[in-house]
């Protein structure tokens, strides 16, 4: 009976420490405390034409005579071949890509949000940061 309760309790660590290992991207977003929010439009830079950027058209009308301009960043399939991430590599903890939306008023960054990623970055990921951006600077009150 006792051996039983180990097993169980044994199990049930198991699992615990198992999905708190689970790998979540975690965003890095940066925010012009100068601005004023809701922002009226965006204007979408496409200079790079892929998937994601056609993606992004599909979520929101931009407007090409806004002020406010939004650029997709992101790579894929990362490698590093530097000793410095050595460590980090060894562990599975390297990133496999990453995504950024910045927005800028003329040159100037207003807003930013970045996050590493685990996976190739996909219309998932592009999704989950466009509806933050539009949560803190689209839809938001102005502080």
């Amino acid at each position: 009976m006792r051996q039983r309760y180990r097993y169980i309790i044994l199990i049930i660590s198991t699992m615990l420490i198992i999905s708190g290992c689970e790998e979540k991207a975690k965003p890095v977003i940066i925010k012009n405390a100068s601005i004023k929010t809701p922002l009226g439009c965006l204007k979408l830079d496409n200079l790079e034409k892929n998937k994601l950027t056609n993606h992004l058209k599909e979520l929101y009308n931009f407007q090409d005579n806004c002020e406010y301009t939004l650029t997709l960043k992101f790579k894929k399939d990362i490698v590093c071949n530097s000793s410095y991430n050595a460590g980090m590599k060894s562990m599975g903890k390297f990133p496999k890509s990453f995504i950024q939306l910045e927005v800028r008023q003329s040159l100037v960054p207003i807003y930013s949000y970045y996050v590493d990623l685990f996976h190739n970055a996909n219309n998932d990921d592009v999704d989950m940061g466009f509806k933050q951006l539009k949560k803190d600077i689209l839809t938001a009150n102005s502080d």
